[in-house]
């Protein structure tokens, strides 16, 4: 059975030609099934799959934003190197969304598709020392609402005006992806105008939002 675990680390590079650098998985950190990857465990499934392995993207075999150049384990985790495929739409955006995202010193998410092959049950904790890799995927989350935002602001109450700067520059950059269709620009230009509005109620010396304001949206998670 596969488990499919995600990452959150920064993207390490992202290049003119196409390239990107990132972390699929790290060792040592408890994901949310209780399952810790420990250094070594990859190694194997690195030499048995070989070019059998895939980047994708949300976990579709129709979807394949770029080619893995280099995979290998380091003393951090799992670290991709793929080639983004240009000449295709799903390659220029999932480009556009890195470069985006690498400039905006934001993290991107990333998972992989694996079955434990070796591991030690300790508790409530599996801790695994071999595992086989199927691919790795690049994740990207849009909200289907003007307050389900795809940022990293967590709890908008403690947002600066400083934090919301630095969102809408990020979600400005990813208005310049052309080739987006019109239900997601449209929902970009949602979280902007959100952000606008918040960023609005703001004085300049405060570092909270008017309670005034955040009632009207209740609990934002």
């Amino acid at each position: 059975m596969k488990d499919f675990i995600k990452c959150f680390k920064q993207i390490k590079d992202v290049d003119t030609k196409g390239t990107v650098v990132f972390y699929a998985n790290t060792f040592y950190n408890e994901d949310t099934d209780g399952d810790v990857s420990l250094p070594g465990s990859f190694k194997k499934t690195i030499i048995d799959m070989g070019t059998r392995l895939r980047h994708l993207k949300y976990h579709d075999t129709r979807l394949m934003p770029g080619v893995i150049k280099e995979i290998t384990e380091d003393q951090e985790g799992l670290l991709v190197k793929s080639k983004l495929i240009l000449d295709t739409q799903l390659g220029r955006e999932t480009y556009e969304e890195y470069k985006a995202m690498h400039e905006g010193g934001k993290q991107m998410e990333h998972s992989v598709a694996v079955e434990a092959v070796k591991y030690k049950d300790e508790g409530s904790i599996r801790k695994v020392s071999e595992w086989k890799l199927w691919e790795v995927s690049t994740l990207t989350a849009w909200g289907a609402n003007n307050q389900a935002l795809s940022v990293s602001i967590k709890n908008m109450k403690d947002a600066t005006r400083e934090d919301i700067e630095k969102e809408l520059l990020y979600l400005k950059a990813l208005l310049n992806i052309r080739s987006y269709d019109d239900y997601k620009s449209e929902q970009i230009d949602k979280q902007i105008s959100y952000l606008n509005t918040l960023k609005a109620v703001l004085q300049p010396e405060a570092s909270t939002v008017s309670n005034t304001f955040m009632k009207g949206f209740g609990n934002i998670k």
